[in-house]
């Protein structure tokens, strides 16, 4: 919904997730027949099984975490004890994507299960098509009362990611551990309620500027860094060839975001403490994923944004479902995966998408999943693909050209060697399935917001994380 429409009194609310015509026809129901609507479109949850009965949805989305920074994918520093912890009683998928290396679109392609040439969610003024059915809107047309608590103005109201939520309140970049009042707060409100509820959590804390507490910034001896490390000029400038980078400079901002992902660790920790202080762990689905990972230079950049390499995409996913036994899949999943996959668990019908239910079984015949990956923000253009061991990076920018690199991410993970010139018939294959890629999704008209729409506090905090000048 635009950010001038009520974001509680969409008639949409009231609609399952349904394809094809009778999608349609239902979406031509309006708010004073919201009963009718539900009968003659199906909704509610499937036979056999009672709102009551189903579990609560978390979905904690902290910003800027690459898997290979945690110790459950890993990593040798104590960055995450706590998720660590949590992902040995869960399922987690070891080859994780995300669909974009920055946070709109990705974001955008969790909530819709759609890829990010489907959503059209990709640049600095666009918005999500409010006729694009999220998650949240699906959960509260089966019963759910959604919360949506978050610290990046990307996935604000103002770009409408409101859409479908009870509550939604977008802040200034407080620290993470803030979040748990206001959880707190609410739980304490629904107490006695009948339904369940969605609660999502957009942390930002492993975002730049890394300026972590300063206990955490001892754990990981960051305290050396120079001021102007922790600031946002500083980051940009270096992506600008404004700065010059020392010899110490990666490892010293490294260290500092270290510091902040073990900080944002420790909130995430206490959200599960309180689920299960109040009795409701047991009850509630609790899915941790990251929107994109962060470049410390590998490939001569800094940040995210900017490419589409495998440090900005390799994010962490794990899932704790009740009566959903924890183990570690191998296969590639990728944020288009999450939408149905959750609403498989649930049993609630999904509408078209470009994802697959990870917790299906496979089909006869199915071979691992390709993975298609975008980035169309402040001109910088890419596409990738990733079909076994070989992943396809096809540049559409003049600061990159149009040259496709091929990289085989077996031999080389590190995506150092260009394999391009030496497998043309790997480079022509790859193309064709980046052409040939089927939507399965509707595909939306772009939308975007000018920029006198925006008031002044999101720009504020844009402006503070770098995104606006």
């Amino acid at each position: 919904m635009p950010p001038s429409s009520p974001p509680l009194h969409d008639s949409r609310l009231a609609l399952t997730a349904l394809s094809g015509a009778a999608r349609s026809a239902c979406r031509l129901v309006g708010g004073a027949a919201v009963a009718v609507a539900l009968a003659a479109c199906g909704a509610g949850p499937p036979d056999g099984t009672s709102e009551a009965r189903r579990p609560n949805i978390v979905l904690y989305v902290v910003d800027t975490v690459r898997a290979d920074r945690l110790g459950a994918y890993g990593y040798e520093k104590p960055t995450s004890p706590r998720l660590d912890g949590f992902a040995a009683g869960a399922v987690l998928f070891e080859n994780a994507y995300a669909q974009s290396s920055w946070t709109r679109p990705a974001v955008a392609s969790l909530f819709t299960g759609l890829l990010p040439p489907a959503h059209r969610t990709v640049g600095r003024r666009s918005v999500l098509p409010e006729d694009a059915m999220t998650l949240a809107e699906i959960l509260a047309a089966n019963g759910y009362e959604g919360l949506g608590l978050v610290r990046n103005p990307n996935v604000s109201r103002a770009f409408g990611f409101a859409q479908g939520f009870t509550r939604f309140r977008s802040e200034d970049r407080e620290r993470d551990e803030t979040m748990l009042a206001r959880v707190r707060l609410w739980l304490d409100e629904r107490q006695g309620a009948d339904g369940p509820f969605f609660l999502f959590l957009h942390a930002i804390d492993p975002h730049g500027p890394y300026d972590p507490a300063p206990e955490f910034e001892e754990m990981f001896e960051a305290g050396g860094a120079p001021a102007h490390y922790r600031t946002v000029r500083y980051l940009l400038g270096l992506n600008r060839g404004e700065v010059e980078p020392g010899p110490g400079t990666a490892e010293a901002l490294s260290r500092l975001y270290d510091a902040e992902v073990a900080q944002n660790d420790r909130a995430f920790g206490e959200l599960l403490d309180e689920l299960e202080g109040r009795g409701l762990a047991e009850d509630t689905a609790v899915i941790y994923v990251s929107d994109h990972g962060e470049e410390f230079a590998e490939h001569g950049r800094w940040e995210h944004g900017l490419s589409l390499y495998e440090e900005v995409l390799r994010v962490p996913l794990v899932m704790r479902l009740p009566g959903v036994p924890p183990r570690r899949v191998e296969a590639p999943a990728q944020h288009v995966d999450v939408l149905p996959t959750l609403l498989g668990y649930l049993g609630i019908e999904a509408p078209p998408t470009d994802g697959r239910d990870l917790l299906a079984a496979p089909r006869r015949g199915d071979g691992p999943p390709d993975v298609y990956t975008h980035l169309d923000v402040d001109g910088h253009r890419a596409a990738s693909v990733i079909r076994g061991r070989y992943k396809l990076v096809l540049p559409q920018s003049p600061s990159q050209g149009t040259k496709p690199m091929l990289f085989d991410l077996e031999a080389d993970p590190a995506e150092q060697e260009d394999l391009a010139a030496d497998r043309p018939e790997v480079v022509e294959r790859m193309l064709g399935l980046l052409a040939d890629q089927n939507l399965a999704g509707e595909i939306f008209s772009a939308q975007e917001i000018e920029d006198d729409q925006l008031d002044e506090d999101v720009r504020r905090r844009l402006r503070a994380l770098g995104y606006v000048d």
